[in-house]
C-alpha cells in the first residue's frame, strides 16, 4: 500500500466517523425536542382540565336560581 492510498483511507475513515458522530448527536437532540413537545401538550391539557373543573365547581356550588338562569340562557343560545 502506498503512502497516498493510506492517506486517502485514513481521510475517508475520519469523514465516516464524523458523519456517524453527527448522526448520533442529532438523533439524541431530536428526542429532547419531542420531550419538550409532550411537556407543552401536557401543560395545555392540564390548564384545560383546570378550567373545566372550575366551571363544574362553580355550577355545583352556585345558588339554584342562578343555575336555572344559566341553563335557560344556554338553551336560548343554542
Amino acid at each position: 500500500m502506498s503512502m497516498w492510498t493510506a492517506i486517502a483511507l485514513i481521510t475517508m475513515a475520519c469523514i465516516a466517523g464524523e458523519a456517524y458522530r453527527h448522526h448520533v448527536r442529532s438523533k439524541s437532540q431530536s428526542g429532547g425536542r419531542a420531550l419538550d413537545e409532550v411537556k407543552e401538550r401536557l401543560d395545555h391539557l392540564e390548564a384545560e382540565l383546570r378550567d373545566r373543573i372550575e366551571t363544574l365547581e362553580r355550577i355545583v356550588t352556585d345558588r339554584r336560581e342562578d343555575l336555572k338562569r344559566q341553563f335557560d340562557y344556554l338553551d336560548k343560545a343554542s
